[in-house]
């Protein structure tokens, strides 16, 4: 027996019809749930000044050139240790580098006085860095522009 082709499709779209939905279950829908905010870090760092910043792009055996920046920053009591994390480098011409300083306070006893710590920091460059911000926490602590090469 020989069908009209056209008529195949009805069918199976006649078969497939949608059929009420059923009622939704007897609770409240789950509250909407926002995404977590950036975690602000705190910053142990009461003042800091003395920044600077350069690339040290001198030859020499085993050389390469290496961004240097050192600074001094205050601190509420001694035995804080300090770590740099959160390296960003913005794509441009010359690259804009940020950096996060986290200072970490004592997990034990420590001088009860306002502590000056000299703070250093070095990580490879293969571009001209243009500028360079260092931040601890929400602070900005220095901005520093231009950098300069020491060839």
């Amino acid at each position: 027996m020989t069908r009209p082709i056209f008529l195949v499709p009805l069918a199976l779209l006649a078969a497939c019809a949608p059929y009420p939905a059923p009622p939704p279950p007897p609770y409240a829908p789950p509250p909407q749930i926002e995404p977590p905010a950036a975690e602000a870090r705190p910053c142990g760092i009461l003042a800091s000044r003395e920044w600077k910043a350069w690339v040290n792009a001198m030859p020499g055996p085993n050389a390469r050139p290496t961004l240097i920046v050192i600074g001094k920053a205050d601190t509420p009591t001694g035995g804080y240790s300090f770590a740099w994390r959160d390296i960003r480098v913005m794509e441009s011409y010359p690259v804009q580098v940020v950096v996060d300083l986290v200072a970490t306070p004592p997990s034990g006893p420590a001088t009860q006085a306002i502590v000056t710590h000299d703070v250093r920091g070095e990580w490879p460059s293969q571009e001209p860095v243009g500028s360079l911000t260092i931040r601890c926490g929400e602070k900005v602590l220095a901005r520093i522009s231009p950098v300069e090469t020491a060839h």
